[in-house]
């Protein structure tokens, strides 16, 4: 057993070990590709070119447009442009930059220069539209910070990390890795279980070792009133009397083997009783970490879920006022955006610390969203709850955040509702109210407070403890699961099937909840690339059990937040073995706005690159289509249905959008029309040039791709009127 042991801690350090070597690997090249993609995007200014045409104010470029404009991570610490012939654009470099290139200094490579290790990265620059390189871009970046500065890495404790090389030695960036130093970050939980099972393994071979002895002396020695002893010993212990028999029996065997015996059970008896204290103690710490919040330290929902639970079994039917109070922080996601997450994290743990501080003595604050707060005042008179709520928000209003260096104010809205115990069915409806109030405050206007009227539920829309929301965080914590339902994307001049568009549902018992229920919660509670991750492993989980037919193509949505996170690319790529039996297109959705247009273009080429197409979804129906249309590289465009719909208005728009389809065609766009439900709309678009269709007239979504040799309508009388048109 005790080679077993070994066995599987010298394996979890070698996996441990080879996961760090990954991480380390993975950190090395997003970095690099980091920096590529910064001097790609400077390289791409027509203000970078100017400064190979004139030099005069190369130095004012250099310190203050680029390295001065702070848009470039800490860890680089100098740039310069290169001629094509490697002298540098100007005579006074910084950071020891080299002066004049050479064929060995254009690879990427580290070395060490004053006891600190440096990378050196150089990339052509092109001029696009004459496909020539014009000269260079060089970047020097401290490689130790850089590593750091990334902060995720689960195996490698970053404080160890060392980094060999000799001073003034060149090592190529790819090999870098061989010259690193570092040690694992302690797995504890397998200590603590390597640990149990040791202790565990002693006490078997002492109490087999003791069973042994008592055995032999049975044999060879007077049997009867020592075992009639030792059985009244174990009896009480069975018993709990006293627990230990020195304390109930305190005369001595008189064998000194069997007097051990009964001495090492009493110990074994009290270790038992410390292992259940232990336990108890741990099953504590277990139940304050699932119910309490790890970053402000209060109540989290769980602890919410319960208490509203015993609030409602003892307040229901009584005579007592309940108030239920939630805060909710304005435009938290742009701070969070703006000064980052850490900042962001100091601005919840301030709100907080000022919520625990004005509410009264005894008043639990829970944590229920990102920057969604929750208080329930049990017996209480409806204007004491307001005064507290009150109190609440001038005490967040008047807190100084200038310390965190955040310019704008910040400020909380509030929404009560209030219930006596005897309107059982107000008291039961108490959290969704008290969502209405809370959304009704954050309005422009208000006066972010608001008690909850009648009138408020006709005009809202509140996502807060209902069974929807409550089954879609069930999803997220993988206590549910989505469903893939598949709908044909159909070619207009075969009448067969070239795509599958993935549509996401959640199924509860016989219901189905559909895609328009459930992202107003994703995207209230900013939970767009967590969701994207889900549906891209249903998708490969699909396409593995045999859903899919080969040889077709799948569509799949990804959100505008999902297209910048790393981990939803990492996702994808993690697809693109499957390229080879499919054709797999990364559908962007218009409607979501994507803010980092530039860099969203960089990731969408790439992966383009690796062999997946683009798709522009919901065409016309979101922020800005021409723009997205004009700036991202994409190979398919999806009219919205709704424009499909105006088609027949027979009104200035259905001009516009004639014309707008021919122009997308013109462009050499592949052009797809939505919400094809008759055939009046089937002839319609095919006299537009639309060259596939999806909608009810093609196909439902279903849990299976059904293929068919031909769509039944191409059957149908109207064949004749549609193929027409299509010739």
């Amino acid at each position: 057993m005790q080679y077993k042991l070994d066995s599987i801690r010298d394996e979890t350090l070698k996996r441990n070990k080879q996961s760090a070597n990954a991480e380390l690997d993975y950190f090395v090249t997003h970095i690099t590709e980091e920096v590529m993609q910064r001097g790609l995007v400077i390289s791409r200014q027509d203000e970078t070119l100017q400064q190979f045409y004139n030099r005069d104010y190369y130095h004012y470029w250099r310190d203050n447009r680029i390295i001065g404009a702070g848009s470039l991570p800490n860890y680089i610490k100098a740039i310069e442009l290169y001629t094509l012939t490697g002298n540098a654009l100007a005579p006074r470099t910084i950071g020891d930059m080299p002066k004049q290139l050479s064929q060995q200094d254009i690879s990427n490579y580290a070395t060490q220069q004053n006891g600190q290790y440096y990378g050196f990265l150089f990339y052509p620059i092109v001029i696009s539209d004459q496909n020539k390189v014009k000269g260079y871009i060089g970047f020097k970046l401290d490689i130790m910070q850089a590593l750091k500065y990334e902060q995720r890495f689960n195996f490698v404790d970053i404080d160890t990390l060392k980094l060999h090389i000799n001073n003034l030695e060149r090592v190529p960036l790819d090999q870098l890795l061989t010259r690193l130093e570092y040690s694992l970050i302690p797995n504890k939980e397998n200590n603590a279980l390597t640990t149990s099972i040791e202790r565990f393994q002693r006490q078997i071979l002492f109490v087999m070792i003791a069973l042994y002895f008592l055995f032999y002396f049975m044999l060879s020695s007077v049997l009867s009133e020592p075992l009639r002893r030792l059985s009244l010993h174990i009896d009480a212990l069975r018993k709990g009397q006293g627990g230990l028999l020195s304390k109930s029996y305190t005369r001595n065997l008189p064998l000194a083997e069997l007097e051990k015996v009964r001495i090492s059970l009493n110990d074994y008896q009290s270790k038992l009783e410390e292992m259940h204290l232990s336990l108890n103690q741990k099953n504590n710490e277990l139940w304050q970490l699932a119910h309490h919040d790890p970053l402000t330290g209060i109540y989290n929902r769980r602890g919410f879920e319960e208490d509203w639970k015993h609030v409602l079994s003892v307040s229901s039917g009584h005579r007592l006022g309940v108030a239920l109070l939630l805060f909710d922080c304005d435009h938290f996601k742009a701070i969070n955006d703006t000064y980052g997450h850490p900042v962001g994290d100091y601005v919840l743990q301030a709100i907080t610390k000022n919520l625990q501080n004005t509410l009264r003595h005894g008043d639990r604050l829970y944590r229920i969203g990102g920057d969604e707060f929750a208080t329930i005042f049990l017996d209480v008179d409806a204007d004491i709850a307001l005064q507290t709520a009150e109190r609440c928000i001038d005490a967040v209003s008047h807190y100084d955040f200038t310390n965190l260096y955040i310019k704008e104010p910040v400020r909380i809205s509030a929404g009560m509702a209030y219930a006596m115990g005897t309107d059982i069915e107000a008291l039961t409806d108490l959290p969704k109210r008290a969502d209405i109030a809370m959304y009704h405050a954050k309005r422009p206007g208000k006066n972010k407070f608001a008690i909850y009227e009648q009138i408020m539920a006709s005009n809202s829309n509140a996502i807060f403890s209902n069974s929807v929301n409550s089954i879609v965080f069930k999803v997220m914590a993988g206590e549910e699961t989505i469903e893939m339902h598949y709908q044909p994307i159909t070619n207009l001049k075969s009448g067969k099937v070239d795509y599958y568009e993935a549509l996401v549902r959640i199924r509860d018992h016989d219901n189905l909840i559909m895609p328009s229920t459930i992202f107003p919660i994703i995207t209230e509670r900013r939970l767009e690339a967590d969701f994207d991750i889900l549906v891209l492993a249903k998708i490969a989980q699909d396409i593995e059990s045999g859903k899919i037919p080969a040889g077709k193509g799948i569509t799949f949505n990804v959100s505008g937040p999902g297209i910048l996170e790393p981990l939803v690319i990492e996702k994808i790529y993690q697809l693109s073995g499957y390229l080879k039996r499919y054709t797999l297109i990364i559908e962007v959705t218009e409607t979501a706005l994507i803010t980092q247009l530039s860099l969203a273009s960089l990731i969408l080429n790439k992966l383009r690159n690796t062999g997946f197409k683009i798709a522009l979804d919901d065409f016309g129906s979101g922020y800005s289509s021409l723009s997205y249309l004009s700036n991202m590289p994409v190979d398919c465009v999806k009219f919205d249905v709704s424009l499909i719909r105006q088609l027949f208005e027979g009104t200035r728009q259905s001009i516009i959008i004639e014309s707008l389809a021919t122009m997308v065609l013109n462009a050499g766009y592949e052009l797809v029309a939505e919400g094809v439900e008759t055939e009046e709309a089937l002839v319609r678009i095919s006299q537009l040039g639309f060259t596939r269709g999806q909608g009810f007239l093609f196909g439902r979504p279903e849990l299976f791709c059904l293929e068919s040799a031909k769509l039944p309508f191409f059957e149908s009388k109207t064949e004749k009127k549609f193929m027409a048109f299509t010739k």
